[in-house]
């Protein structure tokens, strides 16, 4: 590893040196005059250096800070030190780096491990053990209070969604359906574009059609992801130094800032003639909007507002086209495989209840166009993203009476009842209660 292995051990292994001049005081380095004076900041930084690596750094550098003119005698500082000082600089950082993504590493693995973990506790006939169960409950009750936090600054459209008003829609009775696949079907491939995002599952990206394959820094990664979401206005470069490094002090927050932002034009170069995808004016960042972006995000919510839209003005086949489409790009949860980040939490519940929405919606709508199969693979789909959802239940309880298949609407009734107990302690509603009683 040359100069740069000796440098990571140095990091990694030193600690506060000992040796002369190695754990001096800022005050002690401060020279007798200062011409311009040096912030305080700036010595305290070179006394937390000498001791954090125990590099023996000399009178020329304190002279450099002090004067980088000519000394007296006319010997000028030797200019090799400053050379040095920004060799050392950018291996530091090269370190950090690494260090970060190997911690990410770290992270992953013991997720997976977790994950392993979890599904053995799982396996008592099926059953969640007492502990995992009630470690579920409580995650997925916070997980449903979140959707009412209000933080107009950082997610400012994170509102309750309302449940499909689908009522109104005729029922037109109609050929059985074909059962089709589990699922809806891939996401739609991005068109040409400078810079592609899929956000909704994990974080895919690809620049002039080259897919990233990993990132270097994972504070990139958290800063990219933020301007994704708020792409539609600048952002203040404060508000990024706070949310990333709220224990730091401005000066550090800046600094770091800086490098993740180096690390991310890095990570998206590529696009040729010098065009930058981040750019900064005016105090604030923002991605450049002078190029093509293509953000599953954005394309999921136009296909949800198509699908409202055309339930307005009561055609349901189009409902069924903009819902189809918009199941199709929804591939998980918002950054699902970002374990660290919280901004996001609002948003992400906000597009997992618009999912949802859009499953029991197309449902609905084949129910009545009497798709039965469709509506009860649709239904089914629901019910794989919220087993406690009782309209989904209920609609299938109804698919099946109408098919004459009572003993199953007894069967989707008690599973119904089994979910909402093992996993939020609570009992079907009276509506619920209700159908099930009309249709046995």
């Amino acid at each position: 590893m040359g100069s740069y292995g000796g440098q990571q051990n140095a990091w990694c292994h030193k600690g506060p040196s000992k040796s002369t001049g190695g754990g001096a005081a800022a005050s002690e380095l401060r020279p007798a005059t200062l011409a311009p004076p040096v912030p305080a900041e700036v010595w305290e930084a070179l006394a937390e250096l000498r001791e954090l690596t125990g590099e023996p750094f000399s009178a020329e550098i304190e002279r450099a800070l002090a004067d980088p003119g000519p000394a007296p005698g006319g010997a000028g500082f030797d200019v090799d030190t400053v050379r040095q000082l920004r060799q050392w600089s950018a291996e530091y950082q090269q370190v950090a780096i690494d260090l970060e993504a190997a911690a990410r590493c770290c992270r992953l693995v013991e997720r997976e491990i977790n994950q392993r973990a979890d599904a053995l506790l799982s396996e008592n006939n099926g059953r969640r053990t007492g502990q995992f169960r009630d470690r579920f409950r409580r995650t997925r009750a916070a997980a449903r209070n979140s959707v009412a936090v209000t933080n107009s600054v950082l997610v400012p459209n994170s509102v309750p969604v309302p449940e499909p008003a689908l009522a109104g829609l005729p029922y037109v009775p109609g050929p059985r359906s074909e059962p089709g696949p589990a699922t809806a079907g891939p996401a739609a491939d991005a068109p040409d574009a400078d810079i592609a995002a899929s956000a909704l599952g994990p974080l895919e990206v690809h620049v002039a059609g080259r897919r990233v394959p990993r990132w270097t820094s994972l504070k990139a990664r958290a800063v990219f992801q933020y301007l994704l979401i708020h792409q539609d206005r600048p952002i203040r470069r404060d508000v990024l130094m706070s949310l990333q490094w709220p224990d730091h002090s401005h000066n550090s927050a800046r600094n770091n800032l800086n490098v993740a932002l180096y690390s991310l034009r890095n990570t998206l170069d590529g696009l040729g003639q010098g065009a930058q995808p981040v750019l900064y004016r005016d105090g604030c960042y923002s991605l450049n909007p002078e190029l093509t972006w293509w953000i599953d995000r954005n394309e999921f919510l136009a296909a949800v507002d198509d699908a409202q839209q055309a339930h307005r003005e009561r055609r349901p086949e189009q409902v069924i086209g903009a819902y189809r489409k918009a199941i199709g790009l929804y591939r998980g949860p918002l950054f699902e495989d970002d374990g660290d980040g919280e901004w996001y939490l609002p948003e992400q519940r906000r597009l997992q209840d618009l999912y949802r929405q859009a499953l029991e919606g197309i449902a609905e709508i084949h129910f009545r166009l009497g798709e039965l199969a469709d509506a009860q693979r649709f239904g089914q789909l629901a019910l794989g993203h919220d087993p406690c959802s009782e309209s989904s239940h209920r609609l299938l309880m109804r698919c099946y009476a109408s098919q004459h298949q009572q003993q199953l609407v007894g069967r989707q009734y008690r599973v119904c009842v089994d979910a909402l107990r093992d996993e939020l302690g609570v009992t079907p509603s009276d509506e619920t209660v209700k159908l099930f009683r009309e249709l046995i």
